[in-house]
């Protein structure tokens, strides 16, 4: 097959986890003996918006979309016709078998889905977040940090409001006094009832959903989406080549990932050094790195019991960084390590005993949970969303999100009795192998008359 990657960013520049995860499987359908290349954007403001650029990533062509953030009207975060030309035109060019779209924001939205519809054999969507139902970057999660039960027009033109919106488009006339109540922010809660239309009827542009959590696949179902069209199937992984001291992969048939085999010096009970934990991910307000930070803090315990190590770009969210970087100067045992290079992932999960997730939006299959799984590394996690469905089969445990207090005292649990770590590393589950994905896009692909 022709299968033709949508997301709204791409490495190397952009490494979370839909990135990473995409990446993985356009390596991995290619060496299946697949074309696979990927339409993604970038901002250059050397380069007029929705120009096109063109280069390869670890042999795969990428089309890069130019789209330097200019807005006249909110829709375009939905529904961008222009982005969508210039999709059209790699379609044209490439002409892929089957669309893949593991994001839509900045690269058209449903334009670019009705350009796909009309280009290839099939349509295929991962859902990664919850984009389709939130125009906050899909997060359900609003700008006073709470975690949103659902979206609705009315809620989320408080998040929305910043944006360039044409008032003549959906001003009191064109749309009949719709949400007067609400004042300057009616016209941006009349464009999202706009955007739901518009999302709703994209549904039958997409031959099937590929949620990666029943978590996930359970909201998109409460919210509409048809069950027919919905697989849940969870992210696969390629197998990681450095797996530290008496650990072995998780692999189809293995009981876990630390059994009794495992060497000494990877027992933590026995091995009489600091419990070391870590963080990796985005340094922002809904990823909870100043749970984290502050959990550590909370336990009081100096580095000699407990080394914490947080990862992530320390200039993506400047007031987050400031208040870690505060944190950290009134902490030993906190190291802010910043970011690090793809080829050092596995190394630096090797130096971890137990990896902390303490995300507060409602996460669908982190990324980083199945990767410490997969490397032998228990998982403590907000008990939220696909987080705590990930741990629920083994391999961790789970604290009330946004609760330091609750992370530090199961941090001074595991400090005090170490055995607790070898306990929980036994009881990891098996992570899928990314071919397990490629088996599915080449069946759905057989199905749909894409294959």
């Amino acid at each position: 097959m022709r299968i033709l990657q949508v997301i709204h960013d791409y490495l190397p520049l952009h490494a979370a986890g839909s990135e990473i995860y995409t990446a993985s499987l356009c390596r991995a359908l290619a060496d299946a003996g697949h074309d696979v290349a990927v339409f993604t954007c970038e901002e250059n403001r050397a380069l007029d918006q929705w120009s096109l650029t063109e280069r390869e990533h670890d042999g795969i062509p990428v089309f890069e979309g130019i789209y330097n953030r200019i807005y006249h009207d909110l829709s375009e975060q939905w529904d961008d016709p222009p982005m969508a030309a210039v999709f059209d035109g790699v379609c044209e060019r490439w002409q892929p078998d089957l669309v893949h779209v593991q994001g839509l924001q900045f690269v058209g939205g449903v334009s670019t889905l009705r350009a796909a519809r009309a280009r290839a054999k099939a349509v295929v969507m991962t859902l990664h977040e919850y984009w389709w139902l939130c125009p906050r970057a899909g997060l359900m999660y609003d700008l006073e940090g709470r975690a949103c039960e659902q979206a609705t027009s009315t809620d989320c033109a408080r998040c929305v409001d910043i944006y360039p919106i044409d008032r003549e488009r959906w001003s009191d006339a064109a749309c009949d006094d719709a949400h007067a109540e609400l004042g300057d922010r009616r016209w941006f809660a009349r464009a999202l009832d706009g955007r739901a239309a518009d999302l709703a009827a994209a549904v039958e542009l997409v031959d099937r959903f590929i949620a990666p959590s029943e978590f996930l696949g359970a909201r998109f179902a409460a919210a509409g989406l048809p069950r027919d069209k919905l697989i849940v199937s969870d992210y696969g992984f390629p197998r990681p080549t450095l797996l530290g001291p008496g650990r072995v992969a998780a692999v189809p048939g293995a009981e876990g990932v630390a059994s009794s085999a495992a060497g000494s010096e990877d027992r933590l009970e026995s091995s009489g050094r600091p419990l070391r934990v870590g963080f990796i991910g985005t340094l922002s307000d809904y990823k909870g790195a100043e749970v984290f930070a502050r959990a550590v803090a909370r336990t009081g315990l100096g580095p000699e019991a407990l080394r914490a190590s947080v990862h992530g770009h320390l200039d993506w969210f400047p007031e987050v960084a400031e208040r870690l970087r505060g944190l950290a100067a009134d902490c030993v045992a906190l190291d802010l390590a910043g970011p690090f290079a793809p080829h050092e992932r596995d190394a630096i999960f090797a130096r971890l005993d137990v990896l902390v997730v303490p995300s507060l939006w409602w996460e669908n299959s982190p990324l980083t949970i199945h990767e410490a799984h997969q490397r032998g590394v228990p998982v403590f996690t907000s008990d939220r969303g696909g987080m705590a469905e990930l741990v629920s089969r083994g391999g961790g445990r789970v604290f009330p999100p946004g609760d330091d207090a609750a992370l530090a005292r199961l941090l001074q649990h595991v400090v005090s009795d170490p055995r607790e770590v070898d306990a929980m590393r036994a009881t990891i589950p098996v992570v899928k192998p990314i071919e397990d994905d490629v088996s599915l896009i080449e069946r759905l692909g057989a199905e749909l008359g894409a294959g």
